[in-house]
């Protein structure tokens, strides 16, 4: 019998994780449908920033005294597989390779690893679980580098993110957004009557600066969802495979007790029979 409840209770266990489970599996291909989905234009539209920044020929200023900047974008919740410690790994040995002064770190998951390094974010936000996240993370995060570019505390941004290449694939990466390069290909253009030489340059950085993080944080959204995905399929299946085997050890110990009670009975009723 309790043999029996054990199996029993297990089953349910296993049914009840099903069900949570699936749950996540569908949330995750919903936001992942809609990241990758927005992806393109997104993607697009750096592309034309970038070529507005080279007709208009925008030399930013380089602020050669300041720090490096280390923004990591990993995640605040798990079951993703390897999506978190592959970004860690990489935003360790970027922070040692460019003796990173200021972090900014999205996501909790990578914080505990830069710590045990010695590195200690200075900024953090909470990591976005879908696209309606990501505004106000955006406002937030790329004021925070503004403010820190332009009062020279850093004088240059590095990125380390997650590229997604496909559902269950993702490549660390490492980037370096600010300062912009310098076009020198052609001569600067020539003073503007109505927009100040200042403001244009403040307001192409800000452009360029929000696209681009807006596509870092959908391609890191992307891929985390795609791990996140794969790994709720993964565990799908072992919780399938087990509760199949669950069942059938349950269905033998049913078959075990039903046998013991009739060999029970008989042995009674031959008791009964010799009985004078």
């Amino acid at each position: 019998m309790k043999r029996e409840q054990a199996f029993r209770h297990r089953l349910q266990t296993l049914e009840a994780l099903h069900e949570a489970v699936g749950a996540m599996r569908s949330l995750s291909a919903h936001h992942f449908r809609l990241a990758r989905k927005a992806l393109p234009a997104a993607r697009e539209y750096r592309k034309a920033t970038e070529s507005i920044v080279a007709e208009v020929g925008i030399r930013p200023p380089l602020h050669v005294d300041g720090a490096t900047g280390l923004l990591v974008v990993a995640s605040d919740l798990g079951l993703c597989g390897d999506y978190n410690t592959r970004i860690s790994e990489l935003a360790v040995s970027e922070a040692n390779q460019f003796h990173a002064a200021t972090i900014y770190s999205v996501g909790r998951r990578a914080r505990a690893v830069l710590q045990r390094h010695g590195f200690v974010p200075e900024r953090v936000y909470d990591s976005p679980a879908s696209l309606s996240g990501l505004p106000q993370l955006l406002l937030e995060l790329a004021q925070n580098i503004l403010d820190d570019y332009s009062e020279r505390r850093i004088h240059t941004l590095r990125v380390v993110s997650a590229a997604f290449e496909g559902v269950g694939h993702f490549q660390p990466l490492s980037i370096q957004v600010l300062p912009i390069d310098p076009v020198t290909s052609m001569p600067p253009l020539p003073p503007s009557p109505y927009v100040d030489a200042d403001h244009l340059v403040a307001s192409a950085i800000r452009e360029f600066l929000y696209i681009t993080l807006y596509e870092v944080l959908l391609d890191a959204v992307a891929a985390e969802h795609g791990m996140r995905l794969m790994a709720a399929e993964s565990a799908m299946e072992w919780l399938e495979n087990t509760s199949s085997t669950t069942a059938r050890r349950l269905a033998g110990v049913r078959s075990e007790a039903s046998t013991q009670e009739l060999l029970d009975i008989v042995a009674g009723g031959r008791r009964i029979d010799e009985d004078p």
